[in-house]
């Protein structure tokens, strides 16, 4: 049953706020991803860029210093998505709203998996390199 208006109102602004959050979390990985497809691109589409073994590897630190920095942002933009989730619903059951979707993943389970694309990219870049390298000599 609805409390009040107020509550109501409450609510629903705290589930905008997780949703500025949400869509803010969402532009990071979106950055992930065109840094990525990018740097990917780059390396299958450029022989250029694997003549050496030098090539790749200075390709991947400049795409590992990103990552970096990154991962640092989406690990906190998570975080505080979590508190804005717990807030959101702690709001809406006030007002009689069910919300418990509002369940984002663990930092860790994000982290974990965003680390995991960033090596499988890398080894993949790294594969690449070698097998090209092999071919031309």
């Amino acid at each position: 049953m609805v409390e009040s208006m107020d509550e109501v109102k409450l609510a629903m602004e705290a589930i905008q706020i997780y949703q500025v959050q949400y869509d803010q979390v969402d532009k990071v990985w979106g950055y992930f991803s065109a840094v990525t497809l990018a740097i990917s691109g780059f390396v299958v589409g450029s022989d250029k860029a694997t003549r050496s073994i030098k090539e790749p590897i200075a390709i991947l630190i400049a795409y590992w210093f990103f990552c970096y920095g990154n991962h640092l942002a989406l690990i906190a933009g998570q975080e505080q998505l979590i508190q804005l989730g717990d807030i959101a619903v702690k709001f809406g059951d006030k007002a009689g709203l069910n919300i418990s979707s509002f369940d984002p993943l663990s930092t860790n389970l994000v982290g974990n998996f965003h680390i995991g694309a960033i090596i499988a990219v890398s080894l993949g870049i790294l594969v690449i390199s070698v097998l090209r390298h092999k071919k031309s000599t």
